[in-house]
């Protein structure tokens, strides 16, 4: 039987070689430091944008992480509204949209307010604003009374992969939690948002929604020490690329010593890759801009090119862009050979049995 991190006689001492982990420190400083530099440059309406898609994407990754699929229209247009996104769409989402909206926004806008057991379960509620977890009832907004395992494999071939403190323990386990939360400390903001993510897992403090807890918190731990409330890239995005990654890691962690200093480099490591994807999405945005401003399109182009830098999937045929803006196939082709014409288009070089085209960019943005 393992023996987890929340069982040896030092829990909840966790600790790492600061040492090996400074140059990761240092990658990510400077990232966050270009990227800030490149939203200046994006003028207030792409920022606005920029802003609600990569929210948008950290609470559709973090939710389907745990294999729950939001709509994600639903969730941009409910972030639109309330970062006031010109031209947004003003409709409702729904209570549970409306509420993991509100959750993640709610854990920003207090970064710099000490945490507290209300605000987590506060937190918690408007994940489960009907106390219901898909089908099943759950006690939304209070901390679990029953054991808890994460288990994988069917139900006849399942495997523990780690064990909760029994639920006792979770009110003074909890109280520890938040008390380190709330200290005064030089630690990085990346590490300590590393390092809350593992101990709130370790603790598993809730029901169901532990997961999307532990990285709301790191989002929260992460703005420590930034007042514009922003998420600058998706990290649940990351994770969702590398889930099975993540979960192994997360199983090592637990069933390891204290010594977390290889989490806290993956983890570190997840971070610059997400930071690294915003800062391409930023200018390809400015690409795009100085596009517009160079030659001349029409509106059904100039809505494909930016569809093309942000939330296009597959491959563009005249078929799919007649589709989409809704035109003829003949003028779809119209269109795509104006831009072929101009350099911002080219066919693919994939095969398949329909002719498709890429949009040109820098060799820096592919």
């Amino acid at each position: 039987m393992s023996t987890y991190i929340w069982q040896r006689p030092d829990w909840p001492h966790i600790f790492y070689d600061a040492h090996s982990l400074l140059s990761s420190i240092n990658e990510i400083a400077h990232a966050q430091g270009r990227l800030e530099t490149l939203l200046t440059q994006l003028g207030i309406s792409n920022l606005k944008d920029f802003e609600a898609r990569t929210f948008t994407d950290e609470i559709y990754h973090s939710h389907e992480i745990e294999g729950e699929i939001l709509e994600q229209q639903k969730i941009y247009s409910s972030i639109c509204r309330r970062l006031q996104v010109p031209n947004a769409s003003m409709q409702l989402s729904g209570p549970h949209i409306e509420g993991v909206v509100k959750t993640l926004l709610e854990a920003l806008e207090c970064a710099q307010s000490p945490l507290s057991h209300q605000r987590l379960w506060s937190w918690h509620r408007t994940l489960f604003p009907h106390n219901l977890s898909g089908p099943f009832p759950i006690h939304a907004g209070a901390y679990r009374t029953d054991a808890i395992a994460v288990i994988s494999g069917s139900s006849k071939n399942q495997e523990v992969l780690f064990e909760a403190p029994s639920a006792d323990l979770v009110p003074q386990e909890m109280e520890a939690f938040i008390a380190w939360i709330n200290e005064i400390s030089d630690i990085p903001d990346s590490i300590h948002s590393a390092i809350a993510h593992l101990w709130f897992l370790t603790i598993h403090p809730f029901e169901d929604g532990n997961g999307r807890m532990a990285r709301i918190i790191g989002n929260y731990m992460f703005n420590r020490h930034h007042t514009n409330n922003q998420v600058l890239f998706s990290l649940a995005t990351q994770l969702k690329k590398h889930q099975g990654e993540y979960y192994e890691q997360l199983r090592q962690a637990q069933t390891g010593s204290l010594d977390c200093t290889n989490w806290i480099r993956w983890y570190l490591g997840q971070i610059r890759e997400a930071q690294e994807r915003a800062i391409q999405s930023c200018e390809k945005t400015l690409y795009v801009r100085h596009l517009f401003e160079r030659l001349t399109f029409n509106e059904r182009q100039r809505s494909m090119i930016v569809r093309l830098t942000t939330d296009f999937y597959g491959s563009l045929t005249t078929q799919k862009w007649a589709k989409l803006m809704h035109c003829s196939h003949d003028t779809a082709m119209r269109d795509i050979k104006d831009l072929m014409n101009k350099g911002v288009l080219k066919q693919s070089e994939h095969g398949g049995r329909s002719t498709s085209y890429v949009l040109v960019l820098p060799e820096s943005l592919q």
